[in-house]
């Protein structure tokens, strides 16, 4: 069948706006993902690690090690160095990991402590002099 021009042009004319409404709603949908697309339940989690029950355990297996947190300060306080807010003070891995995680338990581990209640052979102590314990703490003997 033969077209005429103003068939091609006419046929050309719809598969561009068939194209553009397609390009448009895409992009509104990956751009206003609030108002155009439903928004995804909101996952909730126990804060202790313990009391998380298998499906939250599940549902954790795609994210990273953590969710987002803040780090906190020895007070509790958020430091926040994107905003410039409570950056001079050292992190507390107590107040900032033991909200969700049993610091007290971590930190009485073997492999935590190992070492770290052991005096220094004589050996090892005439070779490392600034040696305290034989403990795995990092760094070379």
């Amino acid at each position: 069948m033969k077209l005429f021009a103003w068939q091609k042009r006419l046929r050309l004319s719809h598969i561009r706006r068939s194209i553009l409404v397609v390009l448009v709603v895409s992009a509104a949908v990956w751009i206003l993902p609030g108002r155009a697309r439903a928004t995804a339940p909101v996952q909730k989690f126990h804060a202790r690690v313990e009391q998380r029950t298998a499906e939250e355990l599940a549902r954790r297996d795609f994210m990273s090690v953590c969710p987002p947190f803040f780090l906190r300060d020895e007070q509790g306080r958020i430091i926040d160095p994107q905003h410039g807010v409570n950056v001079q003070q050292p992190y507390s891995p107590e107040k900032t990991c033991g909200r969700c995680h049993d610091y007290k338990r971590i930190t009485s581990g073997y492999h935590f402590q190992q070492g770290k209640d052991e005096k220094l052979s004589p050996k090892l102590a005439a070779l490392y002099p600034w040696m305290r314990t034989p403990g795995q703490y990092g760094g070379r003997y």
